[in-house]
């Protein structure tokens, strides 16, 4: 059996063909074929390609295709690649559009090999690693050079991620083995009115080392293999319900059924109203007043990103500046590299800005019981001003690249350009403006009607939601199906469940206990009394939740720290309340240190990528992160403690 490097040939592979559909490119193949007297009849292998894709389309997802024909009269096996700058349509599974596409033709006599080949590459560049670094190549010589290294890699090197998370997983359960055998709730008069002693017994013990486990080794999973996170999730529950630690009432609850709704609702919505134009035609009605004045454009483009990110989410928010951000640099000849990374702080700091910014917030309010008005109390000021600060203080960073006007240019906006009916975006305006005031004052609404806290904040968007799906008729199946992130709604919904378990298990209480320990060994001398602990504790918190969401996606790390949070604040600590914001400060902010910090970071270079057909380095987003992070982390944290006797 042939390698796969014999089979790829370096004349064979096509990096940015000229093709802008499938059909382009399945006449570009046949038409090389044809020319290299690979095949006789091209307009029958064309035929045959076309309806094998009705057939069901062999786009595998991940940005990737692998169309095959078996084929008469052919002597050989030929592998043909195509790497596309721009994707194409090819309705992959995954719905996303297709940059690699992988054409294979055998003879009907090796169809062995055939079979063999084609599983081998679809296994392949099932690697995320791996097809990064293809999706990369501006070259067939370094095309080839991947696949002949890794042909040559060992065991290890090619399994390395999973050994490393088996290692761990191993490492993880000695660590909690030893650590919940030592460490017990100590017998003070709180834990012995609470009931909590009983989590110093041998059977919670061992559900504490088995929840603990399972948490961490999702959370491992999830990093090393981040295309397969709901897998991680969904075997962590299911061996949390078989071995008993965790019933399966206690699972349903902890999945947070509240916080679920609202964000599959709101991502329906949000997806309504982006697919009307709705964002593109308000943003560039502002930037045609505006002109060409590039550091006013600059601030009115951070403030947007921080109303959108605060109001639709860090993803809509980013795409949409973004991609505005892009088509003005090019007209006006500047470097778009200080736009997109200014406007991707801003949007991660605009997350705090309201309830609706970020699922951690959702998570964080549904948790503790916070209301919109709370965030606006709370959240919305620490992150205005910090929004205020950011923008002049990356303006002076980035002055020497941003110039006060350029004659002569002129900015050409088209706000009805992405509008498809123009009758609709009135609508959609409406319900839109109607939603937020709603929410706004929700939690005055919930005290009218006498209903739970955030009843009304969950019933709005779910109420809105059905409204646009029987006024959208058939096509509100489509919103319903496409508009939601499904894939990212399961994953949230075991995580949530697994992240509860420590607390249903007793971890978190007795963690609890340790770092409130910690807190006043080490508290901040110069402060009064009855501050020390909670201010230690909200400095602790916020900073290590600010550099851990810079390296690490910030839900598991806020999924894991409410529940130590709840602990703290039913112990009945003064002021305790306080260390929620720091959650959700340290967990927003902290995304701006790296630049997978947060999706809108990864969206941003991804749209940067494709318009300047390079990437951004780590080094050169670090460079900016560190400042940005250290100074919203210090001033949230300041701004917090000056307000601390005001919280609850």
């Amino acid at each position: 059996m042939r390698k796969l490097e014999d089979l790829i040939e370096r004349n064979n592979i096509f990096i940015n063909p000229p093709v802008n559909s499938k059909d382009d490119l399945f006449k570009f193949f046949v038409d090389i074929l044809f020319k290299r007297k690979i095949i006789n009849d091209k307009e029958a292998i064309l035929k045959e390609l076309i309806e094998r894709e009705k057939k069901g389309s062999t786009g595998i997802g991940n940005s990737v295709a692998i169309p095959h024909l078996r084929v008469r009269g052919i002597k050989d096996i030929y592998i043909f690649v195509a790497l596309l700058r721009e994707g194409i349509d090819f309705d992959s599974i995954d719905g996303k559009p297709v940059r690699l596409i992988f054409l294979i033709l055998a003879p009907e006599e090796k169809q062995k090999e055939y079979l063999s080949l084609l599983s081998n590459i679809a296994v392949l560049l099932r690697n995320e690693d791996f097809l990064n670094k293809i999706l990369k190549c501006e070259d067939a010589s370094s095309l080839i050079s991947l696949f002949v290294k890794r042909e040559k890699e060992n065991f290890y090197e090619k399994n390395r991620k999973m050994i490393w998370f088996i290692l761990s997983i191993v490492f993880i359960f000695l660590i909690f083995s030893f650590t919940f055998g030592h460490l017990k709730v100590p017998d003070v008069e709180l834990a012995r009115t609470q009931g909590l002693l009983k989590f110093n017994e041998n059977e919670w013990i061992r559900k504490q080392i088995i929840s603990s486990t399972i948490f961490f080794a999702t959370v491992i999973g999830t990093l090393l293999f981040w295309q397969f996170r709901v897998a991680f999730a969904t075997i962590g529950l299911g061996i949390l319900l078989i071995s008993g630690t965790m019933d399966i009432v206690s699972a349903v609850e902890f999945m947070s059924i509240p916080t679920i709704l609202f964000i599959i609702s709101m991502m329906m919505i949000i997806s309504w109203l982006e697919e009307m134009g709705l964002f593109d035609f308000l943003i560039s009605n502002v930037l045609k007043k505006v002109g060409a004045k590039p550091r006013v454009v600059f601030i009115i483009l951070i403030f947007i990103s921080v109303l959108l990110g605060g109001l639709t989410g860090e993803v809509t928010g980013i795409i949409v500046v973004s991609t505005l951000a892009l088509s003005l640099c090019s007209t006006l000849g500047l470097d778009p590299f200080p736009f997109i990374i200014s406007l991707v702080f801003a949007t991660n700091l605009g997350s705090a800005l309201t309830l609706v910014g970020n699922p951690i917030g959702v998570y964080i309010a549904f948790s503790s019981g916070l209301t919109i008005e709370d965030f606006f109390r709370w959240a919305t000021p620490v992150s205005l001003f910090l929004t205020v600060f950011m923008s002049f203080f990356l303006l002076f960073i980035f002055r020497k690249k941003i110039p006060k006007d350029i004659n002569g240019a002129d900015l050409k906006f088209s706000p009805y350009e992405k509008v498809a009916e123009k009758g609709k975006l009135k609508i959609g305006g409406i319900i839109f403006l109607i939603i937020l005031i709603l929410i706004g004052f929700s939690g005055r609404i919930d005290n009218l009607l006498h209903l739970l806290p955030n009843t009304i904040l969950v019933a709005i968007p779910i109420t809105f939601a059905g409204f646009i799906i029987f006024y959208e008729k058939s096509y509100g199946k489509i919103i319903f199906k496409e508009g939601v992130d499904w894939w990212t709604i399961i994953f949230f919904m075991f995580l949530f469940a697994n992240a509860a378990c420590l607390e249903y298990t007793g971890v978190t209480t007795k963690l609890a206990f340790s770092f409130l320990n910690i807190s006043e060994k080490f508290s901040l001398p110069f402060l009064p009394e009855d501050l020390k602990i909670i201010t230690t504790a909200l400095v602790i918190i916020t900073s290590f939740t600010g550099l851990a969401s810079g390296f690490v996606d910030n839900l598991p790390i806020i999924a894991a720290l409410v529940p130590l949070v709840k602990t703290i604040q039913a112990m009945g600590f003064k002021y305790s309340s306080i260390l929620w914001w720091g959650l959700l400060f340290g967990g927003c902010f902290g995304g701006n240190l790296t630049m997978i910090g947060s999706s809108a970071n990864i969206v941003a270079i991804s749209l940067y990528e494709k318009s300047e057909g390079k990437t951004i380095g780590f080094q050169r987003w670090f460079k900016y992160g560190v400042p940005v992070v250290f100074l919203s982390i210090i001033f949230s944290i300041l701004l917090l403690i000056i307000q601390i006797r005001w919280a609850k």
